[in-house]
């Protein structure tokens, strides 16, 4: 029998020059302990292109992290400092509501 609740899906994208300090937010918010990390992701946005080229160097990371709303406030939080610290850099959050079907 398959049993289906609902979660959140976070996706934190980001420039993998800051992702030590994002992991340290994590830490220090007792949040995102489990996770997907996918490296590199390739891409545009606000904050430029990142193609992992000699045209465009740099490559962004993508976090994925399932979890319930108290910790996707504390995701948030370790985001916003992160951005604080380093405003120019590229560090986006979505999150959508799932259903988690357990298997």
């Amino acid at each position: 029998m398959t049993k289906t609740r609902s979660c959140l899906r976070v996706e934190i994208i980001l420039n993998q020059a800051i992702e030590e300090d994002l992991f340290d937010r994590f830490q220090a918010h007792q949040t995102g302990t489990a996770f997907t990390r996918l490296c590199p992701v390739f891409g545009r946005g606000s904050s430029g292109e990142r193609r992992g080229d000699q045209v465009w160097p740099e490559e962004n990371v993508l976090i994925l992290i399932y979890c319930d709303r108290e910790e996707k406030d504390r995701l948030v939080r370790a985001v916003r400092e992160v951005k604080a610290l380093y405003p120019g850099e590229g560090i986006k959050l979505f999150s959508s509501t799932v259903d988690l079907q357990e298997v």
